[in-house]
């Protein structure tokens, strides 16, 4: 098989995955706000997003830079990374749980019990193994063992609903699952492994690991916070219009699943060709990255209205005022995506990566609170759009300065070796 072929192929195995579950979690949204109503699906949209900030600190910074540097390292190596990181994400979950808990709690005092099921649902995936699997470059384990399993909790749920008309249900049904998938993952990882791993469970020793992990957590916190950040505004201060934004953020997202295989193919792609053609192969991705997110980003801004309709049976008013900005967040955030999870990790650049987090969160969050005070829904879409067009710049202009680096230093260092400290 040609490596072109090759490539192809897996494009396709990662797409199955998401694919599928873009699929089914399409079919899900208007049964659940047909069941539920908007406002409650609108509390589940906010649980689900905020849980995107709060499960950075369970993941804290495998989910972000784990793929690559699994990719890195050597296969009789990985498994006792992925044992680590499951001790340290473990006791990060049992902490950050009851402050998500919490933080919603106060934001939907009276759906406590939905707060309660829905936090530990959606923060459940960040102790999976999705990442590994994309670094080891096999896209049937992270189907079967990761991506099918969530998206059989779904389709059930669906059932649920339809039965029970009840939501706490549709998220205990789908926690279920959520857990089978993290056992499974687990399990397949151990028993790959030709040696046993070891498990320290000292809690100091969990925390120490955490260490290494500061510029990639960075880059996630401030990255989940000031994307999560205008859906728990509109949450608290907009409620009227949660259900609005939220379906503008679940569009965004569900195209962002979309792209997911491609970001996941050049993650295992990158160090495939060795140190050698580590910088032609950034080039090439930097180039085609831009065209995809930009077609995408039309596709949400015109047919945003359409679908939004066709999900929510027009119980919801979405029309091309707020599709245009999501569509801009989409195409900006798919190339940052590429750039700086896949091409800046490569380069050893991951402080690079966190300072353009920081840049998008430092000019985003004023921005967010501003256009909230001035036109509500659309003010806080436009400025999530022009936070994120400021970390597409940034990423670009440190990506130029790292290669140029690259291509004067003796050799390039990939992911997984010892290297000097990065600059």
């Amino acid at each position: 098989m040609g490596p072109r072929l090759s490539m192809v192929k897996r494009l396709l195995s990662f797409a199955l995955t998401t694919g599928l579950s873009s699929l089914v979690g399409l079919v899900a949204v208007p049964i659940i706000i047909a069941g539920a109503g908007p406002q409650l699906w609108g509390v589940q949209a906010a649980l689900q997003t905020a849980a995107t900030l709060f499960g950075v600190f369970v993941s804290f910074g495998w989910g972000t830079t784990g793929a690559a540097e699994i990719a890195g390292l050597a296969p009789d190596q990985r498994p006792q990374e992925y044992a680590n990181s499951l001790v340290s994400r473990t006791y990060l979950a049992l902490a950050v749980y009851p402050l998500m808990f919490c933080v919603m709690g106060i934001l939907n005092p009276q759906h406590l019990a939905l707060v309660a099921v829905g936090s530990a649902t959606f923060l459940m995936p960040f102790l999976g193994a999705s990442w590994y699997f994309v670094g080891e470059a096999r896209p049937a384990r992270l189907f079967w063992l990761d991506g099918f399993p969530q998206t059989l909790g779904v389709a059930v749920s669906v059932v649920v609903m339809v039965i029970t008309r009840d939501l706490v249900l549709v998220l205990a049904t789908q926690l279920v699952f959520n857990l089978a998938a993290v056992t499974l993952g687990a399990r397949r990882i151990f028993r790959s492994s030709a040696a046993t791993p070891h498990f320290d469970l000292s809690p100091r020793s969990a925390f120490r690991r955490l260490g290494h992990q500061r510029h990639a957590v960075a880059t996630s916190a401030t990255a989940g916070l000031y994307v999560s950040l205008p859906l728990l505004i509109v949450n608290g201060l907009a409620p009227a219009s949660l259900s609005t934004y939220a379906m503008g953020d679940k569009l965004f997202r569900f195209a962002l699943t979309a792209f997911a295989p491609f970001l996941q193919l050049v993650q295992g792609w990158l160090p495939e060709g060795g140190p050698g053609n580590l910088r032609h192969r950034i080039r090439q991705a930097a180039r085609m990255t831009p065209v995809i997110g930009a077609v995408g980003g039309i596709a949400i801004a015109a047919l945003g209205p359409l679908a939004a309709g066709i999900l929510s049976a027009h119980r919801i008013d979405f029309g091309l005022v707020l599709s245009v900005p999501f569509g801009v967040v989409f195409a900006a955030v798919s190339v940052t995506q590429v750039i700086g999870l896949a091409c800046l990790v490569q380069l050893r650049a991951t402080r690079a990566l966190a300072q353009s987090t920081l840049v998008g969160a430092l000019s985003g969050i004023p921005l967010i609170a501003l256009g909230a005070a001035l036109s509500g829904a659309v003010g806080v879409a436009w400025a999530l759009a022009a936070s994120e067009l400021a970390v597409l710049v940034y990423q670009y202009a440190a990506l130029g300065r790292r290669m140029k680096d690259a291509a004067t230093s003796p050799k390039t260092t990939p992911v997984g070796k010892k290297a000097a400290e990065e600059r």
